[in-house]
């Protein structure tokens, strides 16, 4: 059977979707906890009673939950931006393997043209394969559909 584009980036997309996904929330929890640990004394008790008149630090799509702007920015108050960085490093590196895991399937799936070709090199992988198609002789039977489509209403506004 040969794949088509769409069947190739739904395999793709099945896969993936077994592997576990990052908890941005409690990496930003995590990563915020880590800064406050570096803040000084004094900006450390600022921050427990106003936190936001302390200044912002950029963290990007690490930490970003999809829905607001602001889960992209972390508290850093005195704490530096290379600090912050060192914090982060792990983090960019679990994301990083988590592309270029994405990245070489796809290459190999969309390298693929037929379903054979894909079972032949990824075999772990079969559940997520299409299955192939079966000609059969004959077709459903769609007596009488417009009829029942015209007791229901069909088309609409139509007497």
């Amino acid at each position: 059977m040969k794949l088509n584009k769409f069947q190739k980036q739904a395999i793709v997309r099945s896969i993936m979707a077994d592997v576990p996904k990052v908890d941005r929330a409690k990496r930003r929890a995590t990563i915020q906890a880590e800064v406050v640990k570096l803040m000084s004394p004094a900006v450390r008790k600022i921050y427990n009673t106003a936190p936001f008149a302390l200044r912002k630090q950029h963290v990007g799509d690490l930490i970003y939950d999809g829905v607001n702007w602001d889960a992209r920015d972390v508290i850093a108050g005195d704490v530096a931006e290379k600090d912050i960085k060192v914090i982060c490093e792990p983090y960019k590196a679990e994301d990083d393997a988590r592309y270029k895991a994405e990245r070489s399937l796809t290459g190999v799936v969309e390298a693929c043209s037929t379903l054979k070709q894909l079972k032949d090199r990824l075999p772990e992988f079969t559940k997520y394969y299409p299955t192939e198609g079966v000609s059969t002789a004959n077709l459903p039977a769609l007596a009488n559909v417009v009829a029942d489509l015209s007791k229901l209403g069909w088309p609409k506004g139509a007497k």
